[in-house]
Parts: C-alpha cells; structure tokens; sequence
C-alpha cells in the first residue's frame, strides 16, 4: 500500500510539473491546514494543484489534493511518530462547448483514503452540464446530472458491492460578493442504482479572497454523508474544514 501511495503523489505532482510548463495552461497551487472531525479527528496539511484549459470549444481539467498528518504515539515506549491520516483525491475533466446552455462532460477520479475505508477508489463520469444563469465575472450557477462506475478496493473485509453504478446530481453556485471575495459551492447527490438506500451526499462551500494579484486566501468546509460505510468501524458523517495560501497563474 505505501508503494501504492508514493506512486500516486509522485505521478500526480510529476503530472502538474509537465503541465505548468505549457504556456497555453492556466494553473492553481496551494498549501494549507485542515481540521478533521468524523473518521479522522485532527489537524494536518493540505497541499492541493489544478490545472485548466479553457476555450469556447473544449475544456480540460486536472487537479490533485493531499492530506497528510502524524502524531508522536503516547502509548509507544518509542515514542515515534505514527500517521492520523493520509489521502490523495484527483481526477480530470473534459467538457464540451462549456460556454454552452448545455455542456456534456466526460470525468475521471480517483480517491485513496484507508481511515475512510478505501484503499482506492475509481470512478468514471458521463453527463451534462445546464447553465441556469450566469453573469461574466459576477455569478454562474448550473446544474449537472451524471452516470457514473465506482471500482472500490476496500481497506476491510465488507459487504459492499465493489462494482457500484450511480446516478450523480450536482447544483454549483459561484457568486461574487464584494471586489475581492468571492463565494463558491458544490453539493453532490449520488444514489446508487443497485441500491437507493446507498446513497452519498458531499457539500463543499469556500470563501475565495483575493489578496494579491496572483495570491488568493481560501476558507472552506465540506462536509460528507456515506449512509452506508464499509463496516461498523467507520463513521457515516465526515467534516472538513480548511484554511490555505493558493498561487493562480
């Protein structure tokens, strides 16, 4: 599982290298703290990158994020450090005509999280996008509704099914609030098909203020339901809060 993980940051920040160094690409970089509450209680660090390309025609996205914390375990005579947690989520994107009314949109991502349940988890994304109302600079509100496939290798035994199939609604509201802060969310309803009592529900709301031209501060919370979990170890409610310095370029 480690050799899992140091594959998975190196390729994903070798990936945001190879890219930056394309001028036609736009990127964002950050580093940050996080308060966990739910199936990690702690503290740790962020580090998180995307990168974009934007036109009329097509559009591509890829972005990463890692959480990472340790603590000095207090019941070994050692005293050596011991991980709380660790997790890598990314993926990529591809839409079409995203100027449109209508937007399809083909997705990958990909999340590995052992203190959660999941060795890793896979999932692919077909859907479309609608664009309920938007203001160039001042507010874009849609709506997505997406298919999707969940490959999951399970840190435990479970019952689980480790194929799913999952219908994904997803409003988003991106509003600007004063000059430099802007307010942005996305909610994701996502039964499963085989089972509509298995059901995930994730909500990210962020505070984006823009200090400089290229530095931005973000506050965010996000927080997340599983209704059901790999087995009677996990928790069902997840709460993320978290404070960082992004680079934009």
């Amino acid at each position: 599982m480690k050799t899992h993980r140091l594959f998975l940051s190196i390729l994903l920040i070798f990936s945001t290298i190879q890219l930056i160094g394309q001028s036609k690409w736009s990127y964002d970089f950050g580093l940050g703290t996080s308060l966990n509450i739910g199936n990690v209680n702690n503290c740790n660090i962020n580090n998180y990158a995307s990168i974009n390309r934007n036109d009329s025609l097509l559009a591509f996205d890829f972005h990463y994020k890692l959480l990472y914390s340790s603590l000095i375990d207090k019941n070994d005579m050692a005293q050596k450090w011991k991980e709380t947690n660790f997790e890598i989520n990314g993926g990529v994107k591809l839409d079409y005509l995203q100027y449109g009314q209508f937007s399809p949109f083909l997705a990958c991502e990909m999340l590995t999280n052992k203190y959660k349940g999941y060795d890793i988890k896979i999932s692919g994304l077909v859907g479309v996008k609608y664009r309920i109302y938007v203001k160039p600079s001042i507010c874009d509100y849609s709506i997505s509704a997406a298919f999707v496939y969940d490959w999951t290798d399970f840190t435990d035994a479970t019952t689980l099914p480790y194929n799913n199939f999952r219908i994904s609604i997803r409003p988003k509201i991106k509003q600007k609030l004063a000059e430099n802060l802007t307010l942005l969310n996305l909610t994701y309803f996502q039964p499963s098909i085989l089972d509509l009592s298995d059901y995930i529900i994730n909500t990210a709301t962020k505070l984006q203020t823009k200090l400089t031209k290229k530095l931005f501060l973000d506050l965010s919370f996000t927080y997340e339901y599983r209704s059901r979990v790999p087995s009677d170890k996990y928790k069902k409610h997840d709460f993320l809060s978290e404070v960082s310095l992004r680079l934009k370029f």
